[in-house]
């Protein structure tokens, strides 16, 4: 589970109670005025089994979207031997996307990347190079700015970008790859 999911289905769930409480809040004020103490007790309870099933559901419906989520493979590459047999003789098409940790574009771009790879099933990998660490491999394909992204299909270069793009360069670069 990552962490955005475990954050959207936190918020999702805090929505749902605080909505639950302020109803709570409005129905002691109405009930003080109102009824005897035990129709006040009977209406509590009946509230604080709404804000449980509530939550319930909230989580029920998060892990049906969990369960339905698409995997995909992403991976760092470790060395250059890694490369070849993770990359270059995958016989998945494979995105390689050359990065810096000191890259301010790199970081925007890369879970952009990984939220698009996801859709496509599994039909593509990511394969991510940290272009401090493995300079080797990123001189073997020219690579002089970061981030550049590599599409690879049977060891061999398709396509590429470099710099942020739009959703709908990266989604059509990736379909591109893919078919």
């Amino acid at each position: 589970m990552t962490h955005k999911m475990m954050y959207l289905y936190t918020k999702m769930t805090i929505q749902l109670l605080r909505r639950h409480v302020l109803q709570l809040g409005r129905s002691i004020v109405s009930m003080n005025r109102q009824t005897s103490y035990c129709s006040q007790k009977m209406t509590l309870f009946q509230m604080s089994e709404t804000v449980q099933k509530s939550s319930q559901c909230a989580f029920e419906g998060f892990s049906r979207h969990m369960s339905t989520e698409p995997k995909f493979e992403a991976f760092n590459v470790q060395d250059t031997n890694d490369f070849k047999n993770r990359v270059l003789e995958s016989s998945t098409p494979v995105i390689v996307d050359f990065h810096a940790t000191w890259c301010g574009p790199c970081k925007l771009l890369g879970p952009r990347l990984e939220s698009i790879i996801a859709s496509s099933a599994g039909k593509v990998h990511l394969a991510k190079v940290d272009v401090d660490d493995l300079a080797e491999i990123a001189m073997d394909y020219k690579v002089q700015s970061v981030p550049t992204v590599l599409g690879i299909r049977n060891g061999k270069v398709l396509d590429q970008f470099i710099g942020l793009q739009d959703d709908d360069q990266i989604k059509t670069f990736v379909e591109k790859l893919v078919n």
